[in-house]
């Protein structure tokens, strides 16, 4: 008699756990069967892949059922790169595509906003840029022209000076003899030297007609035969800045120069 009660309290016991264990199987059930933040995306893709249920998709991927529980929900933070990239496999993606859909990039309307301010803010820069470097260029092509007029007067000051007076002599004394004058072309000289201009030939030397060098009077003209410089080329180093003009034959009264 004294261990009846002590039976009918332990089977109250007993049917109370029993009757919780119920309770909190049923409940988690309930919570299981609630759609997490990526069920319907990882959803999708297992049935792609012809996968049924979580646990097989756990089972494959090698992870826990409560770890997947925790990607499906979106805490992803504390995942181990190791159990994302095996998830990745069992889903047939690669671990780039799986971060990929589980971190979305911003919606197409964001994007396009964010990419089109930063296009119109860029491209008023460039504007900007191009118009300094606009101003800086022009000044510095005026700086340059005017350098160079003032450098090239200074080469010719003399030639410059003297030829209005030498060519008013020459007016009132037609038979001044033109090697008086010759000096006065010396600046001229001096200036091409500077520029590093080379004559082409000399006036009436025979030379050999050279296509490279040379423009002759007649289309018949062949190389290698002899013709005679009518007027000087330049050239600068390799670059040839005009050919000399030459002819098969020297005007009346002209011999050859050696």
């Amino acid at each position: 008699m004294i261990e009846e009660p002590n039976l009918i309290g332990f089977g109250w016991v007993l049917t109370l756990v029993l009757f919780m264990a119920i309770l909190y199987l049923l409940g988690s059930g309930t919570i299981e069967n609630q759609p997490l933040k990526y069920d319907a995306l990882l959803g999708d893709r297992m049935k792609q892949l012809g996968l049924i249920h979580w646990k097989q998709l756990a089972q494959t991927a090698g992870i826990s059922t409560l770890r997947l529980r925790q990607i499906r929900s979106g805490a992803i933070g504390n995942i181990p790169w190791g159990e994302l990239r095996q998830l990745a496999q069992a889903l047939n993606w690669s671990i780039g595509e799986l971060e990929q859909q589980l971190n979305p990039l911003p919606t197409p309307s964001k994007t396009a906003l964010v990419i089109g301010t930063c296009h119109s803010e860029l491209e008023a820069q460039l504007r900007q840029q191009c118009q300094r470097l606009r101003e800086e260029l022009e000044a510095q092509k005026s700086q340059i022209w005017e350098e160079f007029c003032q450098s090239t007067f200074e080469e010719l000051q003399t030639l410059l000076t003297n030829y209005p007076t030498a060519a008013e002599m020459a007016r009132i004394k037609p038979d001044l003899p033109a090697k008086n004058l010759t000096a006065l072309f010396a600046p001229l000289d001096n200036l091409l030297e500077n520029w590093g201009y080379e004559p082409i030939g000399h006036p009436w030397e025979s030379v050999a007609y050279n296509p490279q060098f040379h423009q002759g009077d007649s289309e018949e003209i062949q190389p290698g035969e002899v013709v005679y410089i009518r007027f000087v080329g330049y050239r600068q180093g390799d670059r040839i800045l005009s050919p000399a003009k030459v002819s098969r034959t020297l005007p009346s009264g002209i011999k050859p120069s050696s």
